[in-house]
């Protein structure tokens, strides 16, 4: 049989006829058995549907020193995976760069920095207070906005006392004068607006009147995102959910107020953060194809890290890393400006990086087996990979001004934004097969990690009293013995585990051992 000819057969849709596959054994080919052990090794695979995907951990080391050494004592001082952090000063630099910058890819696709972003993580698990640490910034520069907002306003109630004193000696001033002298007539003094760059408010109405006093982007922080999802279209059927596609694609917004004046915003920034609970990822996802999936949620970027250990330490944040991480954020904030945004350009080297990593994400969807639910989240990780770049890139910038070209990506940080985009590839992996496994998966999933994470190591992996799984209560109020014992025989099946029994005082112990293999990259 030629090299052809074996590839051919281990391509084909079917397995080769038993009759030449026998005689394909038989044979003294040793590339022939390693290929025959592939094969048998896909067909495995293809039939195995429970898995524990590999958690990869933020690459925050391609941030600037001053941003990743933040992360780094944050996470730490807080018990928290770093992801949670790094996650917050993405999203807290994109408002930072807001309409101050654009990236093009080429005159027919420009693009900017706004992000839509979820921390998946159980309660309790420090994500909030991770993500308002790396928000610290933009609270103080919105603290700052106030404090001019306010001195600007006792100027306006002056300002206003005098028009009136004005006003009224103008209307006496007028009277049996020619009409020319009506030009006279004082002008009202304009009313200040404060400048809000953080909304917690959940009403589209709150974030229109944001948009329409800060130009330049503001960021929409939630405690919970299912609130979120779930709060869109409740008084206007699907018109909630158009603004905000329209707001990720930076579209002109037209806005109808009831009494008063219409308003257009040409060129909305938003970006979203929130926590999302494990057992609530697929309300959300309920939510969405309630709504015939618009794609809304395919333009979230989710990050969902094992949980670690939150003992007391006295690890703690410097104010000096602190002061660094906000200098660089406050830098690019007051740098860019909305009316002369900064436009940002690919050197030749970082366009064909670009343009592999874009490729190779296009090529991964027609793969066969590839995860339906998934082809829409890889389309738009292709768009989503440039505004990433653009955060990069302006990090980098302001970190290090006097060296770095503003207008000017170089290659090495393309090859960096690469594995960061890979890491949002893993971790919506992670995300989507648990909103598409049926509750038999979902359970063996859930019982799988329980142990992943509270489990005894042992020579084939990590072991658990089965009793002890059932005290744990898994599956919630639900759990019962008989729902484990059927859980478990679910995971023998698929070979990712086994029961084993050793006698303890005359009593039977039955211990669940979890194999290494069942945790996959």
């Amino acid at each position: 049989m030629t090299e052809i000819k074996k590839e051919a057969a281990l391509n084909s849709e079917q397995p080769p006829n038993s009759q030449s596959f026998k005689e394909s054994i038989t044979q003294e080919n040793n590339h022939l058995s390693e290929t025959c052990d592939i094969f048998d090794s896909e067909l495995r695979k293809e039939a195995q549907t429970l898995s524990l995907l590999e958690t990869r951990e933020f690459p925050f080391i391609f941030f600037p020193a001053p941003v990743a050494t933040f992360i780094r004592d944050t996470s730490k001082a807080l018990s928290c995976p770093p992801d949670f952090v790094a996650m917050g000063v993405l999203v807290c630099a994109s408002v930072a760069i807001g309409n101050g910058a654009t990236m093009e890819l080429k005159k027919s696709w420009e693009t900017g920095a706004s992000l839509y972003c979820g921390v998946v993580a159980e309660p309790g698990s420090a994500k909030t207070p991770a993500i308002n640490k790396s928000l610290k910034p933009l609270f103080d520069l919105q603290n700052s906005n106030f404090e001019e907002y306010e001195h600007k306003k006792i100027q306006y109630e002056l300002e206003r006392d005098n028009y009136e004193i004005e006003l009224e000696n103008w209307k006496k001033s007028i009277k049996g004068a020619k009409r020319a002298e009506y030009e006279d007539k004082p002008e009202h003094p304009k009313m200040p607006s404060v400048q809000q760059l953080i909304t917690m408010d959940s009403t589209l109405e709150a974030m229109q009147e944001a948009l329409q006093y800060n130009k330049k982007g503001v960021i929409k922080l939630h405690d919970e995102l299912l609130g979120f999802f779930k709060g869109m279209n409740q008084y206007r059927a699907g018109a909630d959910r158009q603004y905000w596609l329209s707001i990720w694609s930076n579209e002109p917004i037209f806005i109808n107020r009831k009494g008063k004046e219409p308003i257009q915003i040409p060129k909305p920034f938003v970006s979203i953060i929130g926590g999302i609970q494990p057992d609530m990822i697929e309300e959300i996802v309920k939510a969405v194809e309630g709504n015939n999936n618009d794609g809304l949620i395919d333009r979230f970027l989710f990050c969902y890290p094992d949980p670690v250990s939150s003992h007391w330490t006295d690890d703690d944040v410097s104010e000096e890393i602190i002061g660094g991480y906000c200098d660089i954020i406050t830098r690019i904030y007051h740098s860019l400006s909305e009316d002369h945004p900064t436009l940002v350009k690919l050197s030749d080297k970082a366009k064909f990086a670009y343009t592999m990593w874009y490729d190779n994400t296009e090529e991964e969807t027609e793969k066969a087996g590839f995860p339906e639910a998934l082809k829409g989240v890889w389309k738009k990780l292709k768009g989503l990979h440039p505004r990433i770049l653009l955060i990069m890139h302006i990090l980098k910038w302001a970190d290090n001004y006097k060296m770095v070209n503003k207008g000017l990506v170089e290659d090495e940080l393309v090859i960096f934004t690469n594995y960061i985009m890979d890491y949002f590839k893993s971790h919506a992996k992670k995300v989507f097969q648990f909103t598409q496994s049926n509750m038999q998966d979902k359970n063996a999933i859930k019982l799988m990690e329980y142990v992943k994470s509270k489990g005894e190591k042992h020579e084939k992996g990590l072991c658990m009293r089965v009793n002890a799984i059932n005290r744990g209560k898994v599956f919630g109020r639900y759990t019962n013995i008989s729902i484990i014992e059927d859980t478990i025989a679910r995971i023998e099946h698929q070979r990712l585990g086994e029961i084993q029994q050793s006698l303890y005082k005359r009593q039977i112990i039955r211990e669940f051992v979890l194999y290494s293999k069942a945790i996959q990259s």
